[in-house]
C-alpha cells in the first residue's frame, strides 16, 4: 500500500523554497495545467492510436514525471476558483487563461476537485486517466470516489481523486441563474444610476459617486465568475436611452478586457467606472445636437468633440475626489483619440493614449457600431464591427489590445445569430475561451413558427463531435437578426 502523501507544515514550521524554487514549480504548474487542458480536448476528438493524441500524451507526461521528480508528490486543486500545485497558487498569463478557464469549468462540472499524483507515471496509466475523466457524467456527486476506484480496478493506486467541496459545488453550479438574476438587476441598477447622474450634473447636484462604485464592483464580481452573464445582457440595445445604455455596455467590455489582461480588483472597478464615465461630458452638449439624425455641421461637430474634456472637467469637480483615480479622468480624455493620436481632442505629446483610454477606444467604437442610432437604423452585425475594426487596427486600434477584444468576444460574438450545417438557426449565448475553438462556441437552437414566432429548441455546445473525430455541428455563416426579424437580447433576460 503506497503512503499517503504529507500532510502540509504550517507557514511558521515550513521552509520558505528559494524564489527561482518557486518560479520553476510554478512554470511546471502552469504547463501541467496547459496540456491536461488540451490533452482532455484532443482526447474527445482523436482515437488513442492519433499521432496528434500520441505527441500530447508524452508531453503531458514529461510535465508530470517532473513535478514528481522535483517534489516526490504533487497534487493538482481547486480553491475558490483558483487551481494550487500543493499549497502554491498558480497565476495563469493572458495566453494561459483559456487553459485554466476550460480545466476549471469541466472538473466543477464533474465534481472534480483535487487530483494527486505520488509517482511517475506511464503512458498506459495516463491514457487510462484521460479516458476516464472525459467519460464521467457531469453533476454526479459520487464522481471522486468512482473515479479513484475504477483506476485501482485497473491497478493504478498512484493517483488519487478527491472530490470538489460542496461550498465550491454550490457557489459555482447550483448558483448560476442566481448570478443571472444578479447580472440582469446590476445592469438595469447601472444604468438607471448613470442615468441620474446625467440629470444630476444637468442640475449642477452632487453625484453620489459611491453607489456607481458599488455597481461597478458587483459587476467585477460577476465578471470573475462568469463574464459571458454581463456580456451576454450587452446585446440590449435601448434605442431610447443610447447614452446610458452605450456607457453600461462600455463599462461590462473594459472590464472584460481587463479580466483578460490580469487587472486586480481594485484597478478593473477603476477601469469599470472609467467606462461609465466615459461620455459623461455629452450632458452637457445640447439635445439638439447629441440626437440630431443627419450630419453634424462644422459648428455642432466642434461642440462634439469637447465632450471628452468636459467629461474630465466634471471628473475633477466631483466632491467625492478620492473615490476617484487620476487615470481614470485620463482614461476619459483619451477615450477619443485613436492609437495614432489623429483623433480628438488635439494633443501635442508624443507618447501614446494610456491603459483605460485605448481600452475604452476599442469597446466604445464597438458597442457604438452594433447599436441603433436615430441616424443608423441598422448596426452593422458583431461580426462585421470587428472585420471593419480589424482593417482599422495600427492607427486606430491598439492591434495588441484588439486581439484580446476579439479573444473575449470570439469568431462569433455572443448575441451574434448564426446558420448551422444542420441548416438550424442559433444563437451565440458563450464564447468558447480556447482560441483554437474560437469558431465553436455555445449556442441557444431556435426555429421559427409559421406564426412568426420563434421557438427555442435547447442548447448545444459546438465541440460536441458525433462520437468519431466529426463535429455533431458547425457554423456556416453570421446572420443579421434584423433581416429574420429575431431580437436576440430577449434570449438574454
Amino acid at each position: 500500500m503506497e503512503p499517503s502523501p504529507p500532510e502540509s507544515p504550517s507557514p511558521i514550521e515550513s521552509k520558505q523554497p528559494s524564489p527561482a524554487a518557486t518560479t520553476e514549480v510554478s512554470k511546471l504548474g502552469n504547463q501541467l495545467v496547459t496540456k491536461f487542458h488540451v490533452l482532455m480536448r484532443v482526447s474527445q476528438i482523436y482515437d488513442a492510436k492519433n499521432v496528434a493524441l500520441q505527441q500530447f500524451l508524452q508531453e503531458f507526461l514529461q510535465t508530470i514525471n517532473a513535478l514528481v521528480k522535483r517534489e516526490d508528490w504533487f497534487s493538482l486543486k481547486i480553491i475558490k476558483d483558483e487551481f494550487y500545485l500543493k499549497d502554491q497558487r498558480l497565476r495563469y498569463s493572458v495566453e494561459g487563461f483559456a487553459s485554466f478557464k476550460y480545466l476549471l469549468t469541466h472538473w466543477k462540472k464533474r465534481l472534480i476537485g483535487e487530483v494527486i499524483i505520488r509517482a511517475p507515471v506511464d503512458e498506459k496509466t495516463l491514457t487510462e486517466f484521460i479516458s476516464i475523466l472525459v467519460s464521467l457524467e457531469e453533476g454526479r456527486q459520487e464522481n471522486a470516489a468512482f473515479f479513484t476506484r475504477q483506476l485501482a480496478n485497473r491497478g493504478i493506486t498512484s493517483i488519487e481523486v478527491l472530490p470538489l467541496k460542496i461550498s465550491e459545488e454550490d457557489s459555482s453550479l447550483h448558483r448560476e441563474e442566481d448570478h443571472r438574476k444578479v447580472g440582469k438587476k446590476v445592469f438595469f441598477e447601472m444604468i438607471g444610476t448613470v442615468k441620474e447622474v446625467g440629470a444630476q450634473i444637468v442640475g449642477s447636484q452632487q453625484i453620489d459617486v459611491r453607489r456607481l462604485k458599488r455597481l461597478v464592483q458587483k459587476s467585477v464580481e460577476l465578471a470573475m465568475e462568469d463574464e459571458s452573464i454581463l456580456l451576454g445582457l450587452t446585446t440590449i440595445k435601448n434605442y431610447d436611452e443610447y447614452t446610458y445604455n452605450h456607457s453600461v455596455n462600455v463599462s461590462i467590455y473594459a472590464l472584460a478586457m481587463g479580466r483578460r489582461l490580469g487587472l486586480s480588483r481594485r484597478v478593473l472597478t477603476e477601469l469599470g467606472m472609467t467606462g461609465l464615465f466615459h461620455d459623461l461630458g455629452k450632458s452637457k452638449i445640447p439635445k439638439e445636437v447629441l440626437n440630431k439624425p443627419g450630419a453634424l455641421a462644422d459648428d455642432e461637430w466642434k461642440i462634439m468633440k469637447e465632450h471628452p474634456m468636459t467629461g474630465v472637467k466634471i471628473i475633477l469637480n466631483l466632491k467625492q475626489l478620492g473615490e476617484i483615480n487620476p487615470r481614470m479622468a485620463i482614461g476619459v480624455f483619451d477615450h477619443h483619440l485613436k492609437a495614432d493620436l489623429s483623433g480628438y481632442p488635439k494633443v501635442f505629446r508624443k507618447q501614446k493614449a494610456s491603459l483605460f483610454g485605448r481600452i475604452l477606444q476599442i469597446v466604445d467604437a464597438y458597442d457604438a457600431m452594433t447599436t441603433p442610432r436615430i441616424y443608423k437604423k441598422n448596426p452593422l452585425t458583431p461580426s462585421g464591427a470587428l472585420a471593419l475594426m480589424l482593417k482599422e487596427r495600427g492607427f486606430q486600434f491598439d492591434p495588441i489590445l484588439l486581439k484580446v477584444m476579439i479573444g473575449i468576444i470570439g469568431m462569433y460574438p455572443i448575441g451574434s445569430l448564426v446558420f448551422l450545417n444542420t441548416k438550424e438557426m442559433g444563437i451565440v449565448t458563450k464564447s468558447n475561451p480556447d482560441p483554437r475553438w474560437a469558431d465553436r462556441p455555445q449556442v441557444i437552437l431556435i426555429a421559427s413558427e409559421k406564426g412568426g414566432g420563434v421557438t427555442v429548441k435547447g442548447t448545444v455546445d459546438l465541440t460536441e463531435t458525433n462520437g468519431g473525430s466529426q463535429f455533431k455541428r458547425s457554423v456556416v455563416k453570421a446572420l443579421d437578426p434584423n433581416r429574420y426579424h429575431i431580437d436576440v437580447a430577449k434570449y438574454f433576460l
